[in-house]
């Protein structure tokens, strides 16, 4: 469209040097329309070499955001992966903390049993083993002999049962511990695996992303090479028409010029031999001689007409209420992350072609996106001109839509809350800038977001 327009206003612009370049146009020799069509013929070769390149430089463009949509396809994995790590960390730490209680108890028992041994040693070595014994032996009465005796050996079996409640402790205080450290030192091993995976996940990343937005660069830079040539080539054509166009003018004038000249040779003639025959037919030459009829000026052209000619976003959503369709709360959701509005449903977009079908909320890269709603997650993958993109299904034919993300935290299948993290901001989309790219539809149409999200 752009070189047709191009084209056109080429013509207006040769039609407006009127005159004064025809004369010079008129002298050029046929010469110089065969050296100007040699030079189209040039340009056109380059054009077509030039598209050649282009198609080589989209394929390589095509493989790199392939490579791109994989990498971050597997960021997304081990951003979950890391989520589910970290749930496990939580566990694992809760666990350690009720082991660690239990070693506190253990060791409180331990110590009270260490000093009531400690008090009957310190007894036993102030009084002497045998003064026990010499109650007993000093007793007249059997009954009471037999009856001592039977406290003694309870005595006796009490001790003894503090003494193996104490190793017992003391050994379960060992085994806890060795289970502790171990508890911990697979945590930590498991968590620096995957932040070293996910360290080495997003430089390849990194450099996928740069090598295509090198050949998406390369790719434009030829694009305008091809659009200056195009251009070029119609100046060219148009400079060749018009050469040709006035050529066959001149020619045309000049046949015209030698015909008429032969028909006022002709007309002289006619008129020398008719001298003799004007005197007597004068009146009658008269009266048969009508008045030159003037032309009235052709009416100039009617002049033709002259052709005719968002907000912020402070709060991230939060939970919902249960129980209540999503068709309920319109106008009582809020956008999935805090930002600036930057797009508007049904405005143009600035690339032209088309209009916006949701909003664009511009935010910082890593920040939570929540979901607007309780649903179920449909679609969790990267899509061409969306990045990483998940779609949650809330019943009744609504649909939210998540675009441009940096990671995916949910699965298809997942069941969310409102409120739930399940991505988190990026620049997924190739060349965009960092932001949530969001729509909510029904039935497949597109509905206006702002009519159903309140914005603070």
């Amino acid at each position: 469209m752009l070189h047709r327009h191009t084209g056109t206003a080429l013509v207006v612009l040769a039609a407006m040097l009127g005159g004064a370049a025809c004369g010079a146009a008129m002298a050029q020799p046929a010469g110089e329309i065969a050296e100007k069509r040699s030079d189209l013929d040039d340009l056109k070769k380059r054009i077509r070499d030039l598209q050649e390149d282009m198609a080589r430089t989209e394929a390589n463009r095509s493989t790199a955001m392939k490579s791109v949509a994989e990498s971050e396809r597997a960021v997304s994995r081990v951003m979950r992966e890391l989520a589910r790590l970290d749930g496990e960390r939580r566990d694992a730490e809760n666990k350690l903390a009720e082991l660690e209680a239990e070693q506190r108890e253990t060791g409180a028992r331990i110590d009270a049993r260490r000093g009531e041994l400690a008090e009957w040693l310190r007894r036993h070595y102030v009084h002497g083993g045998a003064d026990s014994m010499a109650p007993l032996l000093s007793a007249r009465d059997p009954n009471q002999l037999a009856r001592d005796a039977h406290y003694l050996e309870h005595l006796g079996r009490a001790r003894l049962a503090l003494i193996d409640d104490l190793r017992a402790d003391l050994e379960q205080t060992r085994r806890r511990a060795q289970d502790i450290q171990s508890r911990r030192d697979r945590l930590a091993a498991l968590e620096l695996e995957q932040r070293s995976r996910r360290s080495e996940l997003q430089a390849e990343q990194a450099r996928r992303k740069q090598a295509l937005a090198e050949a998406s660069r390369q790719l434009q830079e030829q694009k305008k090479q091809v659009g200056s040539l195009q251009q070029d080539e119609q100046r060219l054509a148009v400079v060749i028409d018009t050469l040709v166009k006035r050529a066959r003018e001149a020619a045309a004038r000049e046949a015209a010029r030698r015909l008429a000249a032969q028909r006022e040779a002709e007309r002289r003639a006619a008129e020398a031999r008719a001298a003799e025959l004007r005197a007597s037919q004068e009146r009658a030459a008269q009266a048969r001689t009508s008045p030159p009829v003037s032309r009235a000026a052709a009416p100039a052209p009617a002049p033709r007409p002259p052709e005719p000619v968002v907000g912020e976003v402070r709060d991230a959503a939060g939970p919902t209420p249960t129980g209540v369709r999503f068709s309920q709360l319109r106008g009582q959701l809020r956008f999935p992350v805090r930002g600036e509005l930057v797009g508007r449903f049904g405005a143009p977009r600035a690339e032209g072609g088309t209009t916006w079908k949701g909003v664009f909320i511009r935010a910082g890269e890593g920040v939570d996106v929540r979901a607007v709603a309780g649903g179920e997650v449909v679609f969790s993958d990267w899509l061409r001109g969306y990045g990483n993109l998940i779609i949650v299904d809330h019943g009744s034919d609504y649909l939210s839509i998540y675009g441009n993300n940096d990671a995916l935290l949910k699965e298809v299948g997942d069941r969310v809350t409102g409120g739930d993290a399940i991505a988190s901001v990026g620049a997924g989309g190739v060349g965009s800038e960092s932001g949530l790219y969001f729509e909510i539809r029904h039935q497949g149409q597109p509905l206006d977001p702002m009519q159903w999200v309140r914005l603070n």
